[in-house]
């Protein structure tokens, strides 16, 4: 459930933007009902608008759908009522737990920047910083650079947000070869080797 204070984005439907998030504070909260703040000054929103929220719960990036009440003030920022409908499910799309790459050995070249910081991974996709804007549901080229290895291939843009001077990607691969240098095989091996490194940490008390 969503707190005072929380930090959300709204993902507006049939937006042409590539950056499909947006940034909003909520204010209020009583049951399933929000007050929340806008922080674009120009971004418009409809009573009664269909289309979901994106926030971070328990280390996860979700994604709930939410119907807009009432935009009730614009000064200094817009406030707007909403009501969250259904339950919230994973922005990420992966069915695989997701490991933390903190320590790693690994970054990305991701389209074409070198060097971006991947902050977890899992068999099926990751989650990368970069700083160009992509479109959601747009596909990518990335090359995983691990312990002296390289993999490649493509993947989906699932979910984008903002932070500072960065976009934090959620990606699914969408390869299907699984072998030798293929992205997908790279990921369930960087998955399984990062693994071992945290249990061998943790078993030294490290």
């Amino acid at each position: 459930m969503l707190k005072t204070e929380s930090n959300i984005f709204f993902k507006i439907p049939d937006e042409s933007t590539e950056i499909a998030l947006h940034r909003a504070k909520v204010l209020s909260v009583k049951e399933n009902f929000y007050i929340a703040e806008l922080e674009e000054e120009d971004l418009t929103l409809e009573d009664g608008l269909d289309l979901f929220i994106y926030f971070d719960m328990d280390r996860q990036f979700m994604r709930q759908a939410a119907r807009i009440g009432s935009v009730i003030g614009t000064e200094p920022r817009t406030l707007v009522e909403f009501e969250t409908v259904g339950d919230p499910d994973s922005a990420e799309h992966r069915q695989t737990l997701r490991i933390s790459t903190v320590g790693a050995d690994l970054s990305a070249t991701f389209g074409s920047e070198q060097k971006c910081q991947v902050v977890d991974i899992s068999p099926t996709g990751l989650a990368v910083y970069a700083t160009k804007s992509h479109e959601i549901g747009s596909q990518v080229d990335v090359i995983l650079h691990f312990e002296g290895e390289e993999f490649q291939g493509t993947v989906s843009i699932m979910a984008a947000i903002e932070r500072k001077n960065e976009i934090r990607y959620c990606v699914h691969c969408i390869d299907e070869a699984k072998s030798g240098s293929s992205l997908k095989n790279g990921l369930g091996k960087i998955t399984m080797a990062i693994q071992r490194q945290q249990l061998s940490r943790g078993s030294r008390g490290d």
